[in-house]
């Protein structure tokens, strides 16, 4: 009953219902579309560190694992890393980005599975190492209408694609992958690398491993799995607290209007409030009912926002050149509805007060 009734009103203001719907879908847009960094984040951690497993990567010092990119490290360390008891494997790369082309990876061939770079085709072959050669991940070359044998100039010189990846839902979807030597020589770090990967001889001496170049050596950092597992999700945290916080502040202004809105409609509704309550209702039923009403504006606004967050999240995706930095996820979408359902109640709640306080006797007086 309280339902059929909560529809019924909001039937008889279209308009002013329908703008404080769009008011609310604005704010759940931003709130979903910048907390889906967060989560495509946390989708990356959980996906990409999952190879990490009984190995340690070596990052400059200052920097996380997070943006280990905006570093770099001797390319000559690598004999002596090399040297450290229980290493059986270790090779560099180095990553960066190019203005107006996007993000270069660059590793030798051989060293490729140390990176869990998967190097299955869409069509092409692998690049050879220290040559022109280019591998294009799937999203770059469909982005780009790139296919093999075309080639791109990078900063002046031009590089042939050979090889085009399959989609595989990773950071290098968006990127170009080459030799080490050629992605030095695009992102001007001849000799230096951005990481080191290292394969223990012995998985359980991983942070063995890790230790003791964290003693030897003050200007790089070592760490497994869980180190770099557990820095991403708190960096990750962070971005995820900052961004909700700055789509909420227009969610909050959307709840405000709900109670502007409600306060209106209460106003309005004085004398049938009045005879609803002389005829037997309860003031729990007149609460009930202008909080129902409420809800459903932000649930309905809510739902058009989740919607529309869905293109929002392709169109940055697609800008930003990357295959899921930016994604919605079921966990996301429940803590949005809990957060419309949040605002509808708090919108709702004393203007709902106000109804259910009415006098019916001086209501019918008056009005």
């Amino acid at each position: 009953m309280i339902l059929d009734m909560s529809i019924k009103e909001l039937g008889r203001h279209k308009i002013r219902t329908a703008l404080t719907v769009a008011g609310v879908a604005i704010g759940i847009l931003l709130v979903t579309s910048l907390s889906s960094f967060s989560e495509g984040i946390n989708s990356i951690i959980e996906t990409e560190m999952s190879y990490l497993s009984g190995m340690v990567i070596v990052v400059p010092e200052g920097t996380s694992w997070a943006n280990f990119a905006t570093g770099e490290i001797d390319e000559s360390l690598e004999d002596e890393l090399s040297e450290i008891s229980g290493v059986e494997r270790i090779a560099g790369m180095v990553v960066g980005g190019v203005p107006g082309v996007g993000t270069i990876y660059g590793a030798d061939t051989d060293d490729l599975d140390l990176f869990d770079i998967d190097i299955e085709f869409a069509d092409g072959r692998m690049m050879e190492d220290e040559t022109s050669e280019i591998v294009l991940g799937y999203d770059f070359a469909e982005q780009n209408g790139y296919k093999t044998g075309d080639e791109i100039a990078i900063r002046g010189k031009k590089y042939e694609v050979v090889g085009i990846l399959q989609k595989f839902g990773s950071e290098e979807d968006g990127g170009i992958i080459t030799g080490l030597r050629t992605a030095q020589e695009i992102l001007k770090k001849e000799g230096k690398v951005t990481l080191f990967m290292i394969k223990p001889v012995n998985i359980n001496d991983a942070k063995e491993i890790a230790d003791e170049i964290n003693h030897l050596y003050d200007n790089i950092r070592a760490g497994t799995e869980e180190d770099a597992r557990r820095e991403a999700q708190e960096f990750a945290g962070q971005i995820g607290i900052m961004t909700f916080a700055m789509g909420s502040i227009a969610a909050i202004i959307a709840g405000l209007g709900i109670m502007n809105v409600m306060f209106m409609t209460v106003r309005e509704r004085r004398r049938e409030i009045g005879t609803m309550k002389a005829v037997g209702a309860t003031n729990y039923q007149i609460l009930m009912e202008v909080i129902t009403e409420a809800i459903m504006i932000a649930l309905v606004g809510a739902g058009l926002g989740i919607i529309l967050s869905y293109f929002a999240v392709e169109a940055i995706n697609a800008e930003l050149g990357t295959s899921g930095i930016a994604k919605i996820t079921p966990t996301l979408l429940i803590n949005v509805t809990l957060f419309a359902t949040f605002l509808g109640v708090i919108g709702g709640f004393l203007p709902a007060r106000q109804a259910a306080s009415l006098n019916p006797a001086v209501v019918l007086r008056y009005e």
